[in-house]
């Protein structure tokens, strides 16, 4: 059972949120937290494994704090949500460690998923999350998928973890031209020019 806590200091949205996940099996709503503190106190006595957060209502759940104030429950995830589709806060938002994010419009598929995958741990964002972050570039992932190779995929990978092209050209015992002509290639592919490590995982982790 994966225990959930909304935090949101509208009525409104809270039974909106509520009314999607009552029904859903092998998820629990254990309260509503309407400020910080209620938050903290919340997060204590129930231990969710999923917090829904709207961090743009008001400076107690601004984002900054919510990492502080999660970072001693292992055993807790948040699930960033909002009505504001900002593209450089996102990414920011993934370079704190906060890797789900979405939009108020999202599917009722969507919510579900983004609580699932927190709860393991790993990141979702809706697909209006995703074409706010890469706009027209952003592929179907039935159709469009790009194909790279192993040696592209491998090139990917140690950008991720943010590696510079000398970096891996030692790595895989290539000259750093072959480093270039790869990442060029992978660009071309993508149809997009990734501006940094997280931008380029939340490329290829939504096309998996």
């Amino acid at each position: 059972m994966l225990k959930i806590l909304i935090a949101d200091n509208q009525i409104i949205t809270y039974k909106g949120i509520a009314s999607l996940l009552d029904d859903i099996a092998g998820f629990k709503i254990v309260g509503r937290a309407k400020d910080f503190n209620e938050l903290s106190l919340m997060i204590n006595q129930y231990q969710p494994n999923v917090v829904i957060v709207d961090h743009h209502l008001g400076d107690d759940f601004e984002a900054k704090y919510l990492q502080n104030t999660f970072i001693p429950f292992d055993h807790t995830h948040i699930v960033l949500i909002s009505n504001k589709q900002n593209r450089n806060e996102i990414v920011e938002l993934a370079d704190l460690g906060l890797k789900n994010y979405l939009s108020k419009e999202c599917t009722q598929e969507e919510l579900i998923q983004s609580i699932v995958c927190a709860a393991k741990g790993e990141q979702f964002y809706c697909e209006i999350t995703m074409r706010t972050i890469f706009g027209k570039n952003l592929p179907t992932k039935k159709s469009d998928t790009p194909i790279l190779s192993i040696r592209e995929t491998e090139i990917i990978n140690l950008i991720a973890e943010g590696l510079a092209n000398k970096d891996i050209a030692g790595r895989l015992f290539l000259s750093v031209h072959t480093v270039k002509t790869h990442r060029k290639n992978i660009i071309k592919k993508l149809g997009f020019t990734f501006k940094n490590a997280s931008e380029l995982i939340l490329f290829t982790d939504y096309l998996k």
